[in-house]
């Protein structure tokens, strides 16, 4: 490093910013607009027409985004990983990381489109998201290696959501798991839907990821298609012989939430939600909720119970329930 006063400065404050992180997550991002209350019915929105909603927040979003802004109001620090285009929309999302007490590492590039999302819920709590943007499509492994290279060794915490939308991390989600475990960084994994036609190299790739990780986190449709298993005990059973030490939470919506504990599965039960004003992110929600409660040394079980009422919370447009 040169001598330059500033430069040594500007270096020292970085690191300073960098070693207070807890969490560290990367994935698709987005700007998103959440609307409530849309009126639209079981047929969807039709073409030519006009509908207007009512109450809107533009937040910064992603399933791994969604995760850090809401560890970050548990009073965890994080940081976000990801692409965005040097257009207006990167400057906001940079902007909303910020305000969302996430410290945003977004690697930019001229050619990109910030993503967008444009989510509404309809009285109902029926759910249509609209997307558009190239950036996420573009996010590799050779942006994202020199990142968390530099920042694992300061972190107790790597979250990876939405794997699935990563297609060029197929090779690297390995090298990802092994400089974690070099660096003694617990991995949480909620690698969302699994589309139809993903590649069994894919597949494979991310069963393995999950096999290295201290925290899974998946939904029961997600969790049963790509273990190829009838139902969510089968599959807790599956991974306590394959991953002894994995903690497994499977949430099931209305149902709550299940994991294995003895020999046996165990259910939390979800709070009852009488009416479902915006349920974007809820499942991030239960995720953020449930490592709060694990960081302030809570048991397994009454941080799930935790991350359900978070989740709860989320769906009802509320604020956060005390931890």
């Amino acid at each position: 490093m040169g001598s330059n006063p500033s430069e040594l400065y500007s270096c020292i404050m970085s690191n300073m910013v960098t070693r207070s992180l807890e969490v560290v997550a990367f994935g698709s991002c987005y700007v998103d607009t959440n609307v409530e209350n849309y009126p639209f019915g079981n047929d969807g929105i039709a073409p030519e027409t006009e509908l207007v909603g009512e109450r809107y927040e533009t937040v910064p979003g992603g399933s791994a985004v969604n995760f850090c802004r809401l560890l970050g109001e548990f009073g965890l620090r994080t940081a976000f990983i990801g692409m965005a285009g040097d257009d207006p929309n990167g400057d906001t999302l940079a902007r909303l990381l910020e305000q969302h007490n996430v410290q945003a590492e977004l690697v930019r590039l001229p050619d990109l489109l910030t993503n967008i999302s444009f989510n509404v819920t309809n009285p109902d709590g029926e759910h249509i998201m609209l997307v558009a943007g190239t950036a996420n499509a573009s996010l590799s492994p050779d942006d994202v290696m020199p990142k968390l290279e530099q920042l694992l060794p300061l972190i107790k915490m790597l979250y990876l959501g939405g794997c699935f939308k990563l297609k060029a991390f197929e090779h690297a989600f390995a090298q990802i798991a092994n400089l974690a475990k070099r660096n003694s960084v617990e991995l949480a994994i909620d690698h969302g839907r699994v589309p139809e036609g993903t590649s069994e190299a894919m597949l494979g790739a991310i069963k393995a990821l999950v096999l290295s990780a201290a925290y899974y986190l998946p939904s029961r449709d997600e969790f049963c298609k790509l273990w190829g298993v009838a139902d969510i005990e089968e599959g807790l059973r599956r991974l306590k012989d394959e991953a002894p030490d994995l903690i497994v939470v499977v949430k099931d919506g209305a149902n709550g939430a299940f994991y294995w504990s003895g020999d046996s599965t165990q259910q939390v039960k979800a709070e009852r939600v009488e009416k479902v004003v915006n349920a974007t992110g809820a499942g991030d929600s239960f995720n953020a909720g449930l490592i709060a409660a694990l960081a302030k040394d809570q048991s397994l079980a009454d941080a799930i119970a935790y991350g359900c009422r978070v989740a709860a919370s989320k769906i009802r447009a509320e604020a956060l329930p005390s931890l």
